[in-house]
């Protein structure tokens, strides 16, 4: 049981839904509180299915399309900049109220943010070395109470922050993400080279 509960922890800081918390609530920011719950809810519920998808099939599917593992890093962290650029650059736009902010679905909230490059090998690797596939299942289906949970508070944040608070943040979680998402693709790049 133990060992479960060390898996799982893994997994749920790999995924680090309590960091990117203010990223994601900055992408969703212009929509109602309850529908901000809901995309929340089904974006954890996405993010879940994958993790499942790469623990049983993820390598299959790598080597069919002929996609390594730097390569999804490197397509990982070319999405999760052109997401970082357009929060940094956001508010220098003119006129953005009059543009219908359109709702993430999948991308970039499921994947990269939450079911990232990382957690996908990290579950991948931890499924090889494992014998009891069940146990890394488990895992997986406990890590994501905890992401879900973390996910769900995170549009009271945008409640206390109000616009201005989240201007600023969505700016500097831009320039995280940005930070991030380079680091991404230098660690596939130094992988490919590898």
């Amino acid at each position: 049981m133990s060992s479960l509960l060390k898996i799982s922890f893994i997994f749920f800081l790999v995924a680090n839904p309590i960091g990117n918390s203010p990223a994601i609530i900055a992408l969703i920011k212009d929509f109602d509180f309850d529908k901000q719950k809901k995309i929340m809810l089904r974006e954890s519920l996405l993010a879940l299915f994958l993790a499942l998808f790469f623990q049983y099939l993820g390598e299959i599917f790598l080597s069919q399309l002929d996609i390594s593992v730097y390569t999804l890093r490197v397509a990982g962290g070319v999405l999760l900049l052109l997401v970082s650029l357009d929060m940094i650059f956001a508010y220098s736009k003119s006129d953005s109220k009059s543009t219908l902010k359109q709702e993430p679905l999948f991308v970039p909230i499921a994947t990269p943010l939450i079911t990232g490059p990382g957690l996908l090998t990290f579950i991948m690797v931890t499924s090889q070395q494992e014998a009891n596939n069940l146990k890394v299942s488990l895992a997986i289906c406990l890590t994501w109470v905890g992401v879900t949970a973390s996910l769900l508070a995170a549009p009271y944040l945008n409640r206390i922050l109000k616009k201005r608070g989240m201007a600023a943040l969505e700016q500097l979680m831009g320039l995280f993400l940005t930070m991030m998402a380079v680091s991404m693709i230098v660690r596939g790049l130094s992988e490919f080279i590898k």
